[in-house]
């Protein structure tokens, strides 16, 4: 009986789980985004005049939001968060038909995640989630990420600093 070497099993088993769509993306591939409902691979197709970023070309390639922690793009998430946002998941992002943007409890644990947000904004969810990438470019879409980040500190942080600095940081006022 002979046991086959690895050298030889090596290429089979990576030729396998490629053929199987189970062997992750290299770093030249970009990170594999997946419908949150189906799992089905994103084609990013909506908009196609859009410009493509270098936020929104990190995100395809790292699945990391470039605009966490920068004032400008959270100050420009925030206005289309009010305008398209806040209706359903509440100026602070606690939720009311939507669900709460803000804590730890996900329905679909990737959302937890900064690309699994960005996943179901881009093309919806269950319920009233629409496909938000239809509606405004991805780059938009990374700057109301960014914001809700701010929303979830102020929410940890739960003192009047955490809310002192997310109002700095958005320009709101005092209660």
């Amino acid at each position: 009986m002979t046991v086959p070497s690895t050298r030889r099993s090596l290429p089979l088993l990576v030729l396998s789980a490629t053929l199987l769509g189970m062997a992750p993306a290299s770093a030249e591939d970009g990170v594999r985004f997946l419908d949150p409902l189906t799992d089905e691979p994103i084609e990013f197709e909506y908009r196609p005049d859009q410009e493509i970023t270098p936020a929104v070309e990190k995100m395809h390639a790292t699945g990391e939001n470039a605009y966490l922690g920068e004032e400008q793009a959270i100050l420009d998430g925030e206005a289309t968060y009010k305008k398209l946002c806040q209706a359903c998941h509440m100026p602070d992002g606690s939720g009311r038909i939507g669900p709460s943007l803000i804590d730890d409890q996900h329905k679909y644990e990737r959302t937890g995640s900064q690309k699994g947000m960005f996943e179901i904004v881009y093309v919806g969810g269950a319920g009233a989630m629409q496909a938000f990438g239809r509606r405004i470019d991805q780059d938009e879409i990374l700057k109301v990420l960014a914001y809700v980040e701010t929303l979830k500190q102020a929410r940890k942080a739960g003192s009047g600093a955490g809310r002192a600095r997310a109002r700095a940081v958005s320009g709101s006022r005092p209660d």
